[in-house]
């Protein structure tokens, strides 16, 4: 038993090292067992990089896990059945059920139950307090003791929830969050893990309940080693406030150091990389500024870097037709591949899609690493827009609605269905009577009305919804029988077949996320039905309860993409993303507000319940504050990926006009390179294709600066008007 970290910054190449020994003692000891916990998204990624390093290309006796994928091997080693552990989507619906259960006993809560939203915000806080071991006689303390009123309240309805949900899942389930307590429980009895070496590599911190498993391998355990990014400046075994840049890593190295110490746990001499420049940095550029950036030193380096960029653009648009400019110019000319360039943001909902977008068109193929909800899925609508018409009675707002939706009538129908809109407009037609009751009567201007034709419509249409409303006002309805109705609804309307059409639709277009998002949509709606079934099948429940845990249900699917091709740029999220060896970075959007994320005032604790909670020894989340200090480490972590190339850029304005401002971070780069020059990007884009010269030329028009007499301009009109394919539609233009 012995407990060693390999410590250094970022880039120092402490995820090489810790793989090239983990690999030759696994060679040396083939009859051991290693252990390679990395979190939950890398996992495949490790696996790639350990079988690449490995002489015998495979990973033979270490297994690559995440902590959740260990506790599944123990349970199957030790024969324990494994416990039915509930997701989010899980929790939203259940404690949609819980709420209507207990409404009558919530005070401040009850007005926000139907709010869009809340359910999440409450599943969340849910999360957070199982996440933190906070038990209800915690909750219940904390009550007697708040700070206000509303805090009182607050901390009383939460308590109501808190214990319905827990009553509910008592011996059925257990939350995600507490699959590791399991863990814990059964760990000592585990002999395959008993003499296993265990490392531990990409985290930035632990949360309680995984300290107490890093407990159990302590003690247990052969071997624990955990690689921790810090400086020895730092000073890794004095604790600090959160104000110090390596806060998390500090507090990582004492925690486990102090429970080291407690079960009397050996402690191997440190293994320290500090060997200067570091070995990712192929720029002296890049290495002072990972030795530098929010360190309290008056160090800086003079002279224009060379590999160091900041540009300055109109809005988020401009800003990613630069960016796609300068990676197709590193492809070009500097022989870059496309797998070796990455986009990193603090705003990857507006960036991503705008990159998304533009690399598309430019042909510069990309992958959005984020996950993708599915409620404005037309499928997702169409039953949303179903269950309206049931509970509306037929309301003209559902019924037109759900005839919209995409998949309700097939494509060479929808002229019928403006048709029958103007029908019902002009006569007042609303009410499922109306529409099972032929219509006969002809409005003014309408004489030409083909009626026959109407009414076939209207029973093509209202037939299937019938015996969905049939199915869900049946007397003694459960949830299991309002799901079975409208999953026969869904098979009679052929709902998989269209959403399948839709999907190879969008593959022969080439837009690959699109068509993985379609295709795999119908099977994670019938996986939720299915969930819904064994989650609250026996409950009883009225139209509008079961439509909202459906929303419940539906808010929680997110679809994950597997990337199209290997070689492409990724772009992705400054904190989630895991990046590998790449040469050029992009860091776009970054202003006052994205950089660091300002954490918008919402949930159901504000930032002053929090400070009290804390100061009064109940540890949750890092509150605003906190959190701003934080997000300094993730900032130093993701400019400190690059080997060559670091191109940092924001906006002057968003998309709406509103003035932005450069983030702080930019003044502290600027500090450390006082000569570095902030560009415009607009100057520097570079037009790669035709279609970008077009853009470029009915900007230039749109914005008035047809008086432009740059040498630019003049060569790109120049381009367009010798080519005889192109000169008429100059002349229209212009």
């Amino acid at each position: 038993m012995a407990l060693q970290f390999i410590m250094g910054g970022s880039g120092a190449g402490k995820t090489r090292f810790l793989y090239e020994r983990l690999i030759e003692e696994s060679e040396r000891r083939p009859g051991q067992q290693f252990v390679l916990i990395v979190p939950e998204q890398f996992t495949m990624q490790t696996q790639k990089e350990i079988v690449s390093l490995h002489p015998r290309r495979g990973t033979m006796n270490i297994d690559i896990v995440s902590f959740e994928r260990l506790a599944y091997r123990v349970f199957e080693e030790l024969a324990v059945v494994n416990p039915a552990v509930l997701d989010d989507m899980g929790k939203s619906m259940i404690l949609r059920k819980v709420a209507a259960i207990r409404g009558r006993d919530l005070g401040i809560f009850r007005g926000h139950l139907g709010k869009a939203g809340f359910i999440g915000q409450l599943k969340s806080m849910v999360s957070e307090l199982y996440q933190y071991g906070i038990s209800l006689e915690q909750l219940r303390e904390m009550e007697t003791c708040a700070s206000s009123q509303l805090l009182k309240a607050k901390l009383r309805d939460l308590g109501v929830l808190y214990e319905g949900f827990q009553e509910y899942i008592r011996e059925k389930f257990i939350t995600a969050e507490e699959l590791l307590g399991e863990l814990c429980r059964v760990f000592p009895r585990s002999e395959r893990m008993r003499g296993s070496t265990v490392v531990l590599d990409g985290y930035t911190g632990f949360t309680p309940v995984q300290y107490r498993l890093l407990e159990q391998m302590l003690v247990c355990c052969r071997d624990v080693k955990v690689a921790v990014t810090v400086e020895r400046s730092a000073k890794p075994y004095e604790r600090s406030g959160v104000q110090n840049l390596f806060y998390m890593s500090k507090e990582t190295v004492c925690r486990l150091s102090a429970l080291a110490a407690a079960n009397h746990v050996p402690q191997e001499r440190d293994c320290w990389l500090e060997r200067r420049p570091y070995p990712r940095f192929k720029s002296g550029e890049l290495d002072f500024l990972e030795q530098k950036l929010y360190r309290y030193s008056r160090a800086f380096r003079s002279g224009q870097p060379e590999n160091i960029f900041l540009y300055r653009a109109l809005n988020p648009r401009e800003e990613i037709q630069f960016v796609a400019g300068r990676i197709e110019s590193l492809v070009r000319e500097q022989g870059l591949r496309y797998r070796e360039i990455a986009v990193v943001t603090g705003d990857l909902e507006r960036y991503g899609k705008e990159a998304a977008f533009q690399f598309e068109e430019k042909g510069i193929p990309c992958f959005l690493d984020v996950k993708k909800s599915i409620l404005e899925n037309p499928l997702v609508e169409f039953i949303r827009a179903a269950l309206e018409v049931v509970r509306s009675d037929c309301s003209y707002e559902g019924m037109f609605r759900y005839l919209k939706s995409g998949l309700a009538v097939e494509p060479e129908q929808r002229e019928m269905c403006d048709r029958a809109e103007n029908y019902c407009l002009a006569l007042g037609i609303r009410g499922w009577k109306r529409w099972e009751t032929p219509w006969e009567l002809v409005y003014r201007g309408g004489r030409n009305l083909n009626l026959e034709e109407l009414n076939a419509f209207r029973e093509k249409v209202t037939a299937p919804l019938a015996r969905l409303r049939e199915g869900l006002r049946e007397k003694d309805r459960t949830m299991r029988s309002m799901t079975e109705a409208l999953v026969n609804f869904l098979t009679e309307m052929e709902a998989e077949r269209k959403i399948l059409a839709w999907s190879e639709h969008f593959r022969e277009q080439g837009e690959y996320q699109l068509a993985d998002e379609y295709s795999q949509v119908y099977g994670l709606v019938m996986e939720m039905f299915d969930r819904l079934a064994a989650l609250l099948g026996d409950e009883k429940a009225g139209i509008r309860e079961f439509g909202e845990i459906l929303d419940a249900g539906f808010g929680e699917i997110q679809v994950g993409v597997i990337p199209a091709t290997v070689d492409r740029v990724v772009v992705g999220d400054i904190t989630r993303t895991r990046l590998n060896h790449i040469r050029a970075l992009f860091f776009v959007g970054v202003n006052d507000g994205v950089v660091p994320v300002r954490r918008e005032n919402g949930g159901i604790l504000s930032e002053t319940d929090r400070e009290f909670l804390e100061a009064n020894r109940m540890e949750l989340a890092p509150t605003a504050r906190k959190e701003g200090f934080l997000q300094r480490f993730y900032l130093y972590l993701a400019l400190s990926r690059p080997e060559e190339y670091l191109i940092l850029s924001f906006a002057s304005m968003d998309g709406a006009g509103k003035s932005l401002r450069p983030s702080s971070l930019v003044r502290e780069v600027e500090k450390l390179f006082p000569d570095l020059a902030c560009r415009d990007a607009a100057q520097e884009r570079r037009i790669m294709s035709p279609q970008e010269g077009k853009h470029a030329i009915a900007g230039m028009l749109r914005e008035g600066r047809t008086g432009e007499t740059d040498d630019r301009s003049r060569e790109l009109y120049r381009y367009f008007w010798n080519r005889e394919t192109d000169r008429e539609w100059l002349k229209k233009l212009v």
